[in-house]
């Protein structure tokens, strides 16, 4: 539960410009959209063989994929000889996969390695072109604990969260304990990329508790979605009970003190049609939003944190697709107002940024200095300086008034009766019978 809040501010935190944005800019939209593939991209992107076959899923080098213990044993393969060489004698070959993470350019290889003389512990790397984009630090339950480690079992990567970021999912075995783990990815910086991948400790245990033995990919994604990848969702009803089975599995739904006041949850309308998004968080701290389009289930907000550093919050003007945020830095010296919306594609996506400057910037520098007065400064629209015109022209074009706050106000049990009440009613406006 803690990895997951701190793997989901990783986007909030590293810039006013990117807070409210989520972290998505219109080059990278446009490049999916080149593309031909969305941010939620829930599927394997090479063609399977039969070579490739496992027991669970396709071993391909695409968006998701998995491997089980037998799947590629041979260590002498020539396959497994040329993983040896590129990556060191210790890697774990049959487990090393070439994979593609969303949003992230280009391919990279997932390289778990074994316990070695000079490296005592079982790890794990993301890399490209011979660079470690980022190691992964391995969770080993209390079960575990004490026990040596005795291989990898399986590994897969999907998006688990719906947040639009690939993660990892594990089988370990130490001693004779065997485990799952899942690894929620992240990315942030635009000059650069930084990804991490934290384990989701909560979400590990119950899925090593509830799986049957022997633990496979397909039992977990059964305990997490029904055995329904993202795409397949018949109805949005059913993907926001996938996402409220999720929110009881990270330990958030049960939890009232870590972080102050309940985990709460409500169905709003932020856009024309008549599907409801789906709100849950900590009011005060954090809030999650998710959105349905077409099967699938997309996490717009993924613990947006709110209430401190001069963000007030996120606001929604109700069937209008209409976002605000607020955020101030430098003590209220820069006011930042971000206008958000969901685009075609189920994404989000900030069209307008306003940034006023309060101070007399003397020197340049973008920072109120001792020797400089708040006062009326430039304003800009995207980056770019704006006259007072212009300034007015796209607050006419975008303010829709009359906005509410994005944040919970019921409970799990009431939200789930929320769920069953509208989509009962749409399925009979529908001639369809959604709910026994």
């Amino acid at each position: 539960m803690m990895a997951m809040l701190l793997g989901g501010c990783g986007n909030q935190i590293t810039g006013t410009r990117e807070q409210a944005a989520g972290g998505d800019h219109a080059a990278e939209e446009a490049a999916a959209a080149d593309n031909g593939k969305t941010d939620n991209a829930d599927e394997t992107t090479a063609e399977e063989t039969e070579e490739s076959q496992t027991p669970d899923e396709a071993q391909t080098a695409g968006a998701e994929e998995s491997a089980d213990a037998d799947a590629n044993t041979d260590t002498d393969s020539p396959e497994n000889r040329e993983k040896k060489e590129m990556f060191g004698e210790d890697c774990i070959a049959g487990q090393c996969f070439e994979v593609e993470l969303n949003r992230c350019e280009g391919m990279v290889w997932f390289v778990p390695y074994a316990p070695s003389v000079t490296q005592p512990e079982f790890r794990m790397e993301v890399m490209r072109n011979g660079e470690v984009l980022c190691g992964i630090k391995p969770y080993v339950p209390a079960k575990a604990a004490g026990k040596s480690f005795q291989s990898l079992d399986a590994v897969s990567f999907w998006d688990v969260n719906f947040d639009g970021f690939t993660d990892i999912v594990t089988i370990v075995t130490y001693g004779n304990t065997q485990f799952a783990v899942v690894y929620y990815g992240d990315m942030f910086g635009y000059e650069k990329e930084y990804w991490s991948f934290f384990s989701e400790e909560e979400l590990s245990d119950y899925l090593s508790e509830q799986a049957k033995a022997p633990m496979s990919i397909a039992g977990i994604r059964d305990l997490l979605t029904g055995g329904k990848k993202n795409g397949e969702f018949e109805s949005w009803a059913e993907s926001y009970e996938a996402a409220l089975d999720l929110s009881v599995m990270e330990g958030w739904a049960a939890s009232e003190t870590e972080y102050g006041g309940k985990f709460l949850y409500d169905l709003i309308y932020v856009d024309e049609d008549e599907i409801p998004e789906l709100v849950s968080g900590r009011n005060g701290y954090f809030v999650n939003l998710y959105t349905y389009k077409d099967g699938s289930l997309s996490m717009l907000m993924t613990h947006w944190a709110y209430g401190a550093m001069g963000n007030s919050g996120y606001d929604y003007a109700p069937r209008k697709n209409n976002m605000r945020n607020y955020n101030a830095d430098q003590a209220g010296a820069i006011m930042n107002t971000y206008y958000m919306r969901i685009n075609e594609r189920g994404e989000m996506e900030t069209p307008m940024w306003i940034e006023s400057v309060n101070y007399i910037d003397k020197n340049g520098n973008g920072m109120l200095d001792e020797d400089e007065e708040f006062g009326e400064g430039p304003v800009y629209i995207n980056g770019e300086q704006a006259s007072p015109e212009e300034v007015d022209a796209v607050y006419d074009a975008y303010d829709m008034g009359d906005y509410a706050p994005i944040e919970g106000r019921v409970t799990e049990e009431e939200v789930r009766g929320m769920l069953k009440e509208l989509s009962v009613a749409a399925g009979k406006e529908n001639g369809l019978q959604i709910y026994d």
